[in-house]
């Protein structure tokens, strides 16, 4: 997608191509100021809304997964009196389950025309977070998953002031819009009410939910977590789950299990539900997990071995570097010279990292730098740099560890060249002398991540730094350490 900027006084706007065309704006550097204002106001000014986007929450629920959804309701009480739907949609979950009454709360009046729900069910058209009843015995639903910066920027400040004030726990701004509704339901429900929602299962260890864990670890309710083992939406990438949050129940336990399909009815069953285990975020301990270095740009800090020789440097003017794991054998487990040579050098990978972090460095390199136009150094990093190549250098790590998982895991080698972790590529560091690498480097590959690191976009995963430090810890508990 191209982008233009447009000029307006003192203030450069810039805009997509698309917008400027729908806007029907030339592309000059320069018109009538009252012309502009106005082209201005139809290109940044985005339209009515509600106070999150209705076209991104809707996702309708499949209808078995609102019946799993009452199953499990079952299985935690026997019966319920008063139920509430915040984000109700269509109010299909009024549709299924025994209750005595049902309030569905939903935002848009157009999904709420010409229902067909029982005579005990009622929608309320408006905001949940200004729906005034309370002290609910179920609150059940699927609520809209909308990220934080498509979240009008007043509404969300108002909003998660409100629910950090009645929680006392600070909610993070940065949550999705389903947290908030999960902070909603809490708050919601009586002092032994349940909480039954389709959500990610990514809220039980994300950093911007932690706000939300704290309050509900504060008052030692018990929460259940049942993922699904494949995608129940179509559009949506995320790792969803029911999530059973249980007010009764002050053991303050949490549990995980994986649900699937009956072989035999096709249906959604937890019968034969396995209790998992998600890799939490945890702090570093003695041995921790560094991300890759971001030294400006790529395309000039780092080099193939055809590019170090066109630009005329010498091997005393870089430093060996990994960039990407991704063409390296699974049977690669040490990054000697020779596999350095074989992986990276020969097969014309990024593999080189110019010194230009020293003080003093060579007319070679100065030269290869002098020569590097401003358009292919024009990032923010280089930008805010003095000078704009010298960079922080960061340790050499004991081992290479990629972010993102295959077949069961990362790829993790041990670093016997000494190669910066560049990238997407991150390292292991200690500084501990009764740690071998090579013994933690065969701790993490003897783990299966596809069933403990959520999903980041269809069937991606991508393990963070902070998970990483989370199983080195494990580690460290295991060797006594």
């Amino acid at each position: 997608m191209g982008f233009e900027k447009v000029r307006y006084g003192a203030r450069v706007v810039v805009v997509t191509a698309r917008r400027l065309k729908a806007a029907g704006l030339q592309r000059t550097p320069h018109v009538p100021s009252r012309t502009l204002h106005r082209q201005l106001q139809f290109m940044t000014q985005r339209a009515k809304r509600t106070n999150y986007e209705l076209s991104r929450s809707q996702v309708d629920t499949p209808d078995d997964v609102v019946a799993l959804t009452w199953q499990l309701v079952g299985d935690y009480r026997h019966q319920v009196a008063r139920v509430l739907d915040l984000g109700a949609g269509d109010c299909r979950f009024a549709l299924t389950g025994t209750y005595r009454t049902y309030d569905g709360v939903e935002i848009d009046k157009h999904r709420t025309k010409h229902l067909d729900i029982p005579r005990k069910a009622r929608v309320h058209v408006g905001c949940a977070f200004r729906f005034d009843q309370n002290e609910y015995d179920l609150c059940i639903g699927n609520p809209p998953y909308v990220r934080h910066h498509d979240l009008e920027e007043k509404w969300r400040d108002k909003t998660s002031a409100y629910l950090s004030k009645e929680m006392g726990v600070t909610l993070n701004r940065k949550a999705n819009l389903y947290v908030y509704f999960l902070a909603l339901a809490l708050l919601k429900t009586r002092s032994d009410g349940l909480i039954a929602q389709v959500v990610p299962v990514e809220w039980t260890i994300r950093p911007s939910a932690s706000g939300l864990r704290k309050f509900i670890k504060k008052n030692k309710w018990s929460v259940t977590i049942y993922r699904f083992n494949e995608d129940i939406f179509p559009t949506v990438t995320t790792s969803a789950s029911i999530a059973i949050i249980d007010k009764r129940n002050c053991t303050g336990k949490w549990r995980h299990f994986d649900i699937t399909r009956d072989d035999t009815t096709g249906k959604y069953s937890t019968i034969q539900a396995k209790q998992t285990r998600i890799v939490p975020y945890e702090q570093r301990g003695i041995i921790w997990a560094l991300r890759g270095m971001s030294p400006g740009t790529q395309t000039v800090f780092t080099l193939t071995e055809g590019e170090r020789i066109h630009a005329g440097l010498r091997r005393e003017d870089v430093m060996p570097c990994v960039t990407t794991m991704r063409r390296v054998d699974h049977r690669c487990l040490v990054l000697d010279e020779k596999s350095f040579k074989r992986h990276y050098i020969e097969t014309g990978e990024k593999c080189w990292l110019i010194k230009s972090h020293a003080s003093s460095i060579s007319d070679r390199l100065r030269g290869y730098l002098k020569g590097i136009p401003k358009s292919q150094r024009d990032t923010w990093t280089c930008n805010t740099r003095r000078p704009w190549h010298r960079y922080i250098l960061h340790p050499v790590p004991g081992l290479l560890i990629s972010a993102g998982l295959s077949t069961t895991g990362p790829k993790v080698m041990i670093n016997q060249i000494g190669a910066h972790a560049v990238g997407a590529v991150s390292g292991v560091h200690t500084n501990h002398a009764k740690i071998s690498m090579t013994d933690v480097g065969a701790f993490i590959s003897s783990i299966n991540f596809n069933k403990t690191v959520l999903s980041h976009s269809g069937m991606l995963r991508k393990i963070e730094i902070r998970q990483i430090n989370a199983v080195l810890n494990d580690y460290l508990q295991a060797r006594g350490l």
